[in-house]
């Protein structure tokens, strides 16, 4: 019996022989380096590119089969210059021999040295690759157009179990060259390393690289590491410390991913710690001048996310830019076609802190547009498309050059018709009410307004607005307008609509109704009323009133006001009638002073202040009419004052 198993156990110990034998003799009796004219050829026939292997084909068969290269370069595709499509220094992979007999894929790490690889698109929008994607589906066999008959399935096998000790990429530099946008952008020294491989078992990943662009300017260094656990049986994914560091900015994550094969899914949180928005523009070459230095100097994010192959959400939202906290949630549906919805709350901002500082008083004013030139106009396209419903809430709000608090701001747009409200603050010791509406779905935009002001003091207001400080008071103001188009030439020439304002307990700088009253009255009194040509206002001119209201109708951009009434105290009553002509930014309107007319006429910068001189000769006859009626009184009065006193 003994003898029996002696023999079998001697086989099999001169086959073990045999194969170590031949292990270690085969790269030495087979030399690959003959087989690379075969190599080279085999991808000019497959690709129609080039292939140089400049260095050696190492082989190594026990105890792992190994396979090593150095100094390979594939030729890039014509029309795209000499430089390579890719090169590689030096790679190598090795599998352990005895784990394949126990149908187990043990691989040592893999490792890739020098790689560097030149993408790029021609100005046609043609890529340097779309050659080989051709050739590799060509490569492929048609599939037949008659199936035939299924066979008897059959108990899936058990795929080998795969385990990798690693991967590790030293020095890879890749470059994006894009002709058609001019954009250029490379990964240098891209470093990246992993820990052991094994399907549905949790991997170390550490990934580093500088980022460079030429145009526009770009330099910073891009890190990240963490450890993701997928598995491919439950279609899950799990990398529960992400962290990614981009120059100055930290961002750190929680992933969770379901269905990852089928219809991905995932979920987390994201964070930012603090940064300076303004120096990360910087880098990636985006200059940035603000009225205030101190703008956009230090953000952070924080939040949960949900997204899925067509829409993607987030939760929880704070985000800090400088002194401003903006919080809430934010959602995205339909990525083919985007519909945003929103609901925010913004406790404070100025925004003229993060506009252009004005530009210098002696600067040279921008050259007038060549005559038929069209003004910029923003292009109807992308209102179209937007889609969008939702809510902004802002505590303290200043924009150009206003200020409001307790601020709600609606919008709900789809398919070309967007519109705004109802909108509501506080401005000004009053309140602001309005609903908007922008309708994009023809071949002009058109402007629907129906704003209100309600007891809010004109001269703040002005003042912060306009940089004027003529008037004064408290306003009522209601207005309903309609207009074309989106460039602020074509809304004022196309303005149409109504208006109604009231001002009490006021102040119109600039003028002294009183005084021109008196200087129109003496001038009459004196016969010289046709030497009074103009009524100019003096420093320190000014016209108190009690009330002013009236109305008005808009056409086209011209403002008609025909029942002006003003209520000044000591003097009587004043009206006034008149157009101004928003597109030429003129006036043209008189102001009645009692029997006497004021004509106010010119551009808004340089107003001027007449008498009426052609009513002038009649108002001196009415008036020495009315003087004598009063004399004829005063005669008739005495006279019988003295008959009286005979009886």
């Amino acid at each position: 019996m003994k003898k029996t198993l002696k023999v079998p156990a001697v086989l099999v110990g001169v086959v073990l022989g045999l194969i170590l034998i031949l292990a270690v003799a085969l790269p030495f009796l087979i030399d690959p380096n003959q087989y690379k004219g075969q190599i080279v050829q085999a991808v000019k026939d497959q690709t129609g590119r080039d292939l140089k292997i400049e260095g050696k084909i190492g082989l190594s068969i026990f105890p792992w089969i190994g396979l090593r290269i150095a100094g390979v370069e594939l030729a890039n595709a014509p029309g795209f210059g000499r430089e390579p499509f890719a090169r590689i220094e030096s790679a190598g992979v090795q599998v352990a021999l005895w784990p394949l007999l126990r149908k187990e894929i043990a691989v040592d790490t893999v490792r890739l040295e020098g790689l560097t690889l030149n993408l790029a698109r021609s100005p046609k929008g043609v890529t340097n690759w779309d050659d080989l994607i051709a050739a590799s589906r060509a490569a492929k066999p048609e599939e037949k157009k008659e199936k035939p008959a299924a066979p008897q399935k059959a108990a899936p096998a058990a795929p080998p179990a795969l385990h990798v000790r690693g991967l590790d990429i030293r020095r890879a530099d890749i470059r994006w060259d894009d002709r058609a946008s001019g954009a250029r952008y490379a990964v240098q020294g891209l470093e990246l390393k992993t820990g052991a491989i094994a399907l549905g078992e949790p991997v170390d990943l550490k990934l580093g690289f500088n980022l460079e662009s030429g145009q526009p300017p770009l330099r910073t260094r891009v890190d990240l590491k963490g450890r993701v656990n997928f598995n491919p049986e439950r279609q899950t994914l799990d990398i529960p410390n992400l962290a990614l560091n981009v120059g100055e900015l930290a961002l750190t994550a929680n992933v969770q991913g379901t269905k990852m094969l089928d219809a991905p899914s995932v979920a987390g949180t994201i964070e930012i710690a603090a940064f300076n928005p303004r120096a990360l523009m910087e880098k990636f070459g985006a200059a940035y001048a603000a009225a205030d230095n101190n703008a956009l100097t230090r953000a952070t994010l924080k939040t949960r996310f949900q997204a899925g192959p067509n829409d993607a959400a987030l939760k929880e939202l704070a985000v800090s830019l400088d002194d401003s906290r903006l919080t809430g949630a934010l959602a995205v549906r339909n990525f083919a076609k985007p519909a945003i919805q929103f609901d925010l709350a913004l406790d404070k901002i100025d925004i003229d802190r993060y506009l252009p500082p004005p530009a210098p008083k002696e600067a040279a004013k921008p050259a007038a547009p060549a005559a038929g030139a069209k003004p910029a106009e923003i292009p109807l396209a992308p209102l179209r498309a937007l889609t969008a419903n939702g809510k902004l809430r802002i505590q303290s709000l200043k924009a150009f050059g206003l200020s409001t608090t307790d601020a709600l701001l609606q919008l709900d747009a789809a398919g070309g018709l967007i519109k705004l409200g109802p909108n509501q603050a506080k401005l000004y010791g009053g309140a602001y009410r309005g609903n908007s509406q922008l309708d994009a779905r023809g071949n002009v935009a058109a402007l629907n307004l129906d704003e209100s002001l309600s007891g809010v003091q004109l001269a703040p207001l002005l003042k912060d607005a306009l940089r004027f400080e003529q008037v004064a008071g408290a306003a009522q103001v209601s207005a309903k307008l309609t207009a074309q188009g989106l460039d602020p030439a074509r809304i004022k020439s196309s303005l149409n609509g109504t208006a109604q304002f009231a001002v009490r307990d006021g102040v119109a700088k600039g003028v002294d109704l009183k005084k021109m009253y008196g200087t129109i009255e003496s001038a009459i009194q004196q016969k010289s009323a046709q030497n009074l040509k103009e009524l100019p206002p003096k420093p320190g001119d000014e016209t108190r009133f009690s009330q002013l209201n009236g109305s008005a109708v808009i056409r086209n951009g011209v403002v008609q006001n025909d029942d002006l009434k003003v209520q000044v105290p000591n003097l009587v009553n004043v009206s006034g009638k008149g157009a101004v002509n928003l597109p030429q930014e003129s006036v043209d309107y008189t102001v009645v002073v009692g029997a006497y007319g004021v004509r106010v006429t010119g551009p808004f910068s340089d107003l001027k202040f007449r008498p009426e001189v052609k009513d002038l000769g009649k108002q001196i006859v009415e008036k020495k009419l009315e003087q004598k009626k009063e004399a004829v009184k005063e005669d008739l009065k005495q006279k019988l004052k003295g008959k009286l006193k005979l009886f």
